[in-house]
């Protein structure tokens, strides 16, 4: 028996070992770069929201002061105690939310959807918050009369 044959019964014997220590390093290079897809995926899909949050938060602020301007403030004027009737207040959330609707990306629409459900389901709710922010900022700044 000569050297190469004794090199060659063990580079036979250790083949499984080679092969399957090929096979762990691949399987670990594959969950590596699936995670690390994962990763970007989340941060792209992070900044979308923030995104698509931060246009909702515009659009609404719009729909309030484009609402008041428009309707609560005719309606405001033509009532005798210059306070809004429960039909009216309804009647200005509906406009509001189709302001609302009708001047949102349609993407952030969707990223929107996706991370918070439909958007029948908050939209009222997020309204009435910009609302409240709205009357807040009324109340801090001085009338110049």
């Amino acid at each position: 028996m000569t050297w190469n044959d004794i090199a060659l019964q063990a580079v036979q014997a250790l083949m499984p070992v080679v092969v399957a220590a090929l096979v762990a390093l691949i399987g670990y290079g594959v969950a590596y770069l699936r995670k690390q897809t994962e990763k970007i995926d989340n941060e792209i899909m992070q900044q979308a929201l923030w995104a698509a949050l931060g246009e909702a938060e515009q659009v609404a602020k719009d729909a309030v002061y484009a609402t008041n301007q428009v309707l609560v403030d005719k309606l405001k004027a033509a009532s005798a105690d210059g306070k809004l009737t429960e039909t009216e207040a309804r009647q200005a959330m509906t406009e509001a939310k189709n302001y609302f609707v009708n001047h949102i990306s349609e993407g952030s629409m969707d990223i929107l959807t996706a991370a918070l459900g439909p958007v029948q389901l908050w939209l009222e709710d997020f309204l009435e918050a910009k609302l409240g922010e709205q009357k807040q900022e009324a109340a801090k700044i001085p009338n110049p009369s």
